[in-house]
């Protein structure tokens, strides 16, 4: 998902162009043609949930893969504009697999192990979007790249696009067969075999949504949802950071510098896997990732404060010392928010799953899921807004402050949100059994 999601951002700008779209008006073709996949996923997203609760994981997880393959491919070998929107919508309305594989997770595990099986998928998307613009930005438009390769290939000479959109059916096509060869067996699907899918398929879809009338499971799902929306503001605001000029309020680094800066910073994705079951034992799950919230909101102030430093390290006379300690500072503080960020996703997963009974899971993954893709597509339209109010507001530079303070008033909120949760059975602190 992380790989199909992101894979297209190095390139969108110049494929929409491409499509003969006025330069003018690249920003907001470029954003619908971004924006529909979330938004495809929001609406399917609870379709699919209830799909595999009827039909079983298996067969739901196959088909949602081989056609958000399919999706793949027409949105590489797309020659307009309208068949690449249709290919990304496609490719979002399959997207609600997710909400199967975390009710899966959930129901075959349970205390700590719920929280590492977790960290597993979390970290697995982290590096899916680690790898994901890389291949993008390597592999697109090889005939014009990599003449030497690719330039008597005439398929992609006409579809330029194409050659990344592979490289992510690979990853796809190696989800369908771990799929079809691990959840083989249980006759209607894997999921019989779990706890609470027996349970699901016994009662009614009004049973199965009764936690909508429930104040937990839904402040639960709206604190997911937050987070994934604070998680694309960042990733738009940190590159116009890091590459805003240092005479407009940014540190100003090169395409290069950044890239590496970036590619560094993810070893926080790593950072938070040891923490995540011990915090779970000692404080509770859900104490944790309120203070993961919290915790944000300093860091997130913390990063557009390095721009005057380095402004102060780039004037007349300044200690060297100053451009000595920017990148380290950088880095620490990058990878810092990558570990708070992961660690919040790891709990907030836990929180959703352990807000519902097992009849229940498929269904609420359903709805954080589809939640979180409405988050993520107004996100960019927000950010956006933001960052004109505040070029408006300080045109000199400054502007900068306002939207990563923006983002630590949203994370500081989802802690608040996270501790109005009623208290689950991993919420709390986990204390050993004595030895007998």
């Amino acid at each position: 998902e992380a790989v199909q999601s992101m894979m297209l951002f190095p390139f969108l700008p110049f494929m929409v162009e491409g499509f003969g779209i006025p330069r003018t008006e690249l920003g907001a073709y470029t954003g619908l043609l971004s924006s529909s996949y979330c938004f495809a996923s929001f609406v399917a997203t609870p379709v699919i949930s209830w799909l595999s609760d009827t039909v079983g994981v298996r067969p739901t997880m196959l088909f949602t893969i081989a056609v958000g393959i399919v999706a793949t491919i027409l949105f590489g070998t797309a020659t307009t504009f309208q068949a690449a929107l249709i290919a990304r919508i496609i490719a979002g309305t399959m997207n609600g697999n997710i909400s199967i594989l975390k009710a899966f997770i959930a129901r075959t595990t349970a205390g700590t192990r719920r929280v590492k099986a977790f960290g597993i998928l979390t970290l697995a998307f982290g590096c899916g979007a680690v790898i994901a613009p890389a291949t993008g930005g390597l592999l697109a438009r090889p005939a014009t790249l990599y003449p030497s390769v690719f330039g008597e290939m005439a398929i992609l000479r006409n579809a330029p696009y194409l050659l990344p959109c592979l490289a992510c059916v690979m990853v796809q096509s190696a989800a369908l067969l771990t799929t079809f060869l691990a959840l083989r067996g249980s006759g209607g699907g894997a999921a019989a075999a779990a706890p609470g899918a027996a349970a699901a398929k016994s009662v009614g879809l009004r049973e199965r949504i009764g936690f909508l009338k429930q104040r937990g499971p839904l402040l639960a799902c709206l604190a997911y949802a937050m987070d994934c929306f604070v998680n694309v503001l960042y990733d738009l605001a940190v590159p116009l950071l890091l590459k805003t000029p240092v005479s407009e309020g940014g540190i100003g680094l090169s395409m290069r510098q950044i890239g590496f800066l970036m590619s560094a910073a993810s070893i926080g994705l790593f950072g938070s896997i040891p923490l995540q079951a011990p915090l779970s034992r000692r404080v509770g799950s859900q104490r944790s990732l309120a203070w993961a919230n919290f915790l944000l909101l300093p860091v997130f102030c913390a990063l557009p404060c390095l721009s005057l430093v380095r402004a102060w390290g780039e004037a007349p006379g300044a200690p060297a010392v100053l451009r000595a300690v920017m990148f380290p500072i950088l880095f620490l503080v990058l990878a810092a928010i990558n570990c708070f960020g992961t660690l919040g996703f790891t709990l907030g997963n836990v929180l959703v799953n352990n807000s519902v009974p097992p009849q229940q899971l498929a269904m609420v993954n359903g709805v954080s899921q589809s939640l979180s893709a409405l988050a993520r597509g107004f996100a960019p339209l927000v950010g956006g807004l933001v960052v004109t109010i505040s070029s408006q507001v300080l045109p000199g530079g400054g502007g900068q402050f306002v939207v990563f303070a923006f983002m630590g008033l949203m994370t500081f909120l989802t802690g608040w949100v996270v501790k109005a949760v009623p208290p689950g059975p991993d919420s709390q602190p986990v204390t050993p059994a004595k030895a007998t």
